[in-house]
């Protein structure tokens, strides 16, 4: 019998704790969209994508190549079937390499998207923690995915009060009004 009360006195406890927190919210994505630390990262991003591209576009130029030799060589009916074969081998060898390239360029780009985009998380994250903590909240949610229902109070969502933050902390460099950029 005491085991069941001490259960059910813990029970209590957490159930109590849990229904005291205050859950905010926040659209991670229009976050991401309106600081000027994520247009840098994107173009950057931009730039190594165009780099892997244009590695991938030298390698089709091979592709195209290999197979051009290949229909003009085996259209020559004084070809024999190895030279065909070894051709059609060379080019499924590359059209192979292509693939594997592809799949590495992918890899490659998600893999700087991350490590560049990262401190841009970072960021976010500490302001949002900021944000909560002084308007009294103990959980942020990421609703970038929609995912809140129902939401009773459109004060949890703490997203505008993160970017005001963020602005604040980092305001982005305007051009001083009336002098021509480049003059003093």
């Amino acid at each position: 019998m005491k085991k069941i009360l001490s259960l059910l006195a813990v029970a209590t406890l957490f159930i109590g704790a849990a229904s005291a927190q205050k859950i905010a919210y926040l659209n991670m994505q229009t976050v991401l969209d309106t600081l000027p630390e994520t247009d840098s990262v994107r173009e950057q991003l931009y730039k190594y994508a165009g780099k892997l591209q244009q590695d991938l576009t030298e390698l089709a130029g091979e592709i195209d190549k290999a197979k051009a030799n290949y229909d003009a060589i085996s259209a020559d009916p004084a070809t024999s079937q190895v030279r065909k074969e070894l051709l059609a081998k060379r080019y499924q060898t590359l059209v192979e390499e292509y693939q594997r390239t592809e799949q590495d360029a992918q890899k490659q780009l998600m893999d700087k998207e991350k490590e560049k985009m990262q401190p841009v998380y970072d960021m976010i994250k500490k302001a949002s923690g900021e944000v909560a903590k002084s308007k009294g909240y103990t959980l942020v949610l990421n609703n970038t995915a929609g995912m809140v229902l129902f939401n009773l109070n459109d004060a949890d969502d703490i997203t505008a009060a993160v970017i005001k933050y963020m602005l604040a902390k980092n305001p982005t460099p305007k051009p001083a009004a009336g002098k021509p950029a480049g003059q003093k």
